[in-house]
């Protein structure tokens, strides 16, 4: 069985793995431009920290991503998966009690670590009503990962590193440049928008801003967390964002966005630090926070994968799983995962 996965960011690398796996006849093609994946900071927080509710689906999510990331990193030979301590910085009252019921809830404990003392008397100056931390949380080498992958790709005589030419594409026959497939699955991120198969469907384009800093001084032990996340990556260096600029589709970092993350930063640490690296990328989002699964109602060896948003490190490997098992095997996609939640375009 052949297929044909467009773009080649953590959901296409996902799928890539996916489809090998089942042994099937698989080509990634990239134009390279989309650097969203590598920029992402990727950390996996089961956690949404504004009303302290758990992430959507997370008990499953967080498994076998762990599992599916192991995998990869053997499969590929380069270590990418890290696992991470996210200490949340409680900036009212309000959330320390949220955190204080909900983690003797069952279906919390398994992510919040009970308050301690020392949590509620953490010697950070910015801590004012106490602190606590994540369980099951990490990130991905986001860089190391993507690189790492179409590297992989590429020594398979897989990677095609172009850009996809949708005026090549018969969407009727599932023929591109003269090959039929399959399935070609479009897996593009934010170039989604552009695609006139799936151009109907609501995908938003929100461009983020993240730094690389350096610091001697900063605490380093675990990642810290309020107004914007503080993460440690070692050599005393540390990724810091994000920003949210909704309908931006460009990658060029801005003043305004490095402003923005430097006046958040205060309210994790008065530490002084020089600035690395300042990077942009757009996230593919959707109102409704859920991914865009599934064939096209019209044309049904058309696929897509997108609209992973902010946490698409946790929600990739699943995501992937679940659609090949439905290309291959039949599978439900669940419905809430499911593009057939904004109609048909022959009737918009």
């Amino acid at each position: 069985m052949k297929i044909l996965v467009v773009g080649c960011g953590v959901a296409g690398i996902c799928l890539t793995h996916e489809f090998l796996q089942a042994d099937c006849e698989v080509y990634v093609i990239d134009n390279g431009k989309n650097v969203s994946s590598a920029v992402a900071a990727g950390i996996i927080n089961p956690l949404v920290f504004r009303r302290m509710t758990l992430s959507w689906r997370v008990s499953e999510f967080i498994p076998f991503a762990y599992g599916k990331y192991r995998e990869i990193e053997q499969t590929i030979g380069v270590s990418f998966f890290r696992p991470l301590v996210i200490r949340r910085l409680f900036p009212s009252e309000q959330e320390l009690e949220f955190w204080k019921k909900k983690q003797l809830l069952p279906e919390y404990s398994d992510y919040m670590e009970e308050l301690t003392k020392e949590d509620l008397e953490f010697p950070l100056e910015q801590n004012t009503f106490g602190t606590g931390r994540v369980k099951q949380a990490s990130y991905i080498e986001a860089k190391s990962f993507i690189e790492a992958n179409q590297k992989h790709f590429r020594s398979r005589g897989i990677l095609l590193e172009e850009t996809f030419n949708h005026d090549e594409l018969d969407a009727e026959n599932s023929i591109y440049k003269g090959t039929e497939y399959e399935f070609i699955v479009f897996a593009e991120g934010k170039d989604s928008t552009y695609n006139p198969l799936f151009g109907y469907l609501p995908l938003q384009q929100t461009k983020g801003e993240v730094l690389t800093i350096q610091s001697e001084t900063m605490y380093s032990n675990e990642s810290l967390n309020r107004k914007c996340f503080l993460l440690p990556l070692g050599n005393h260096q540390f990724k810091v964002g994000s920003t949210y600029v909704w309908d931006t589709d460009n990658t060029i970092p801005t003043e305004e966005g490095l402003n923005t993350i430097t006046e958040n930063l205060k309210s994790l640490t008065s530490e002084p630090y020089t600035v690395l690296e300042h990077h942009a990328g757009v996230r593919p989002t959707v109102l409704d926070r859920r991914p865009l699964l599934g064939r096209h109602p019209n044309f049904p060896k058309m696929v897509i994968a997108n609209g992973l948003g902010a946490k698409g490190y946790m929600l990739a490997p699943l995501l992937m799983n679940e659609l090949v098992n439905h290309l291959l095997h039949g599978q439900e996609i669940p419905k809430d995962s499911h593009i057939s939640r904004f109609g048909d375009p022959t009737h918009s």
